[in-house]
């Protein structure tokens, strides 16, 4: 049986393996800051910046804006506040911050290599985690995502750390992982806030498999613990801003920029969203959404299926030239997607394949941009891994997986 290996019994060899790799990851990726670094901070960079400045120098959180708001979630730039401070107090207020902020950010981009390695070894194989450990190393937009100053890195370090939290239930199904789930999840919805829905999912997929509803016990718990992390957050908003924002204000433009076919970006007609007001953005959005499926209705479903999947994966993140996107269309998107398939019918690696799937439907309703899609790809390239693995097993004659004969339930009860 292919049971999930624990770091425990790793060889030595093994060990000397990862660690080899998780060198390999912070030398390439140091090096990478070190040549790019300086770089022109761009869009939401020059927000995130500018909003952790003034957090520092005003005391208030307001993206784009002299007045508070919640215009995003305040995690990443309460992780810039924080180096930006450290910083000040380290070396006095005229040294640059945001070398500091990238080095950090490579610090981060290894400890996800390392998240990769141990995701891999849940499912039996520890051939799969040293596979996709590579492929996550070596993956291009993993270089230069650690220079840009943006939600990104964070963002998928912890989405990572909550995917294993889950994958801990399979096996040790205490109230404390269900907490632990719950509070990791919170981290991630305050830096980006569209992964909430994930808090629920876990366990409407155990009743849809089980049946049972003593599923409702861990999620009170998930739940609970989910919301003493955003507590502060509520308290906040309601307090300054004199209303409920559970997350963030922002979802109006992106939905009413996603309802432009084929031109989110403005590149070829005017924009969408000019003179609409913030409060108004979603409302116009569903409009033209209905207008658009009455008149032309061939296009508007083909742009909201086909046109945003190609928009969403058919180029790496900041990386869309020649053999580079060759390497993205290779290892993501084909054995990626496939390997998403493949596990879809697996009892054990099920999860994992949810979570590309529903994120990618999620964000089809809004504008496709393909850095929502990079804190994906570590998961597309670990069932990449899964899928080479099986063919390597086939080749050999042996049953790829063993999932016929791995007892272990995959979904808690």
């Amino acid at each position: 049986m292919n049971r999930p290996y624990g770091m425990s019994q790793l060889s030595r060899f093994q060990w000397l393996g990862l660690a080899f790799i998780l060198i390999l990851a912070l030398v390439s990726r140091l090096w990478w800051v070190a040549e790019m670094s300086p770089r022109t901070l761009t869009h939401d960079e020059i927000g995130y910046n500018a909003m952790t400045e003034q957090f520092l120098d005003k005391g208030f959180l307001g993206y784009y804006a002299d007045v508070p708001n919640a215009f995003v979630t305040p995690g990443y730039p309460l992780f810039l506040a924080t180096v930006y401070k450290s910083v000040d107090l380290a070396a006095g207020k005229k040294t640059d911050p945001l070398p500091v902020v990238r080095v950090i950010q490579t610090f981060i981009s290894v400890a996800t290599v390392f998240l990769v390695f141990v995701l891999g070894l849940r499912t039996g194989r520890v051939g799969v985690a040293f596979l996709a450990a590579v492929f996550i190393t070596l993956y291009p937009p993993n270089f230069s995502a650690n220079t840009r100053i943006l939600t990104e890195v964070l963002y998928t370090f912890l989405l990572l750390a909550y995917v294993y939290s889950v994958m801990s239930l399979f096996d040790k199904r205490t109230p404390f992982i269900h907490g632990l789930t719950g509070v990791l999840l919170a981290l991630v919805v305050l830096v980006r806030p569209a992964v909430a829905p994930l808090l629920i999912l876990p366990y409407l997929l155990d009743f849809w498999r089980h049946r049972d509803w003593r599923f409702a016990s861990g999620v009170m718990v998930a739940g609970l613990c989910f919301s003493l992390i955003m507590l502060p957050w509520w308290v906040r908003n309601y307090v300054v801003m004199n209303q409920v924002v559970v997350f963030a204000t922002q979802s109006g433009n992106p939905f009413l920029r996603g309802t432009d076919p084929y031109d989110p970006y403005d590149k070829i007609g005017p924009s969408i969203i000019e003179n609409v007001a913030p409060e108004d953005q979603m409302r116009v959005g569903m409009e033209r959404v209905k207008k658009g499926v009455q008149t032309e209705p061939g296009l508007w479903v083909e742009w909201f299926t086909v046109g945003k999947f190609t928009y969403l994966w058919g180029q790496p993140w900041g990386l869309a030239k020649g053999w580079l996107q060759g390497i993205h269309v290779a290892l993501v998107v084909i054995l990626g997607w496939l390997g998403v398939v493949r596990a879809l019918f697996s009892p054990r690696l099920r999860w994992l394949a949810v979570i590309p799937v529903f994120m990618t439907l999620l964000q089809m309703a809004f504008i496709p941009i393909t850095r929502y899609m990079y804190p994906l790809t570590p998961i597309m390239l670990i069932l990449a891994a899964v899928l080479v693995m099986d063919i390597v097993e086939r080749f050999r004659g042996n049953n790829p997986g063993g999932d016929d004969d791995w007892k272990v339930q995959y979904m808690f009860r």
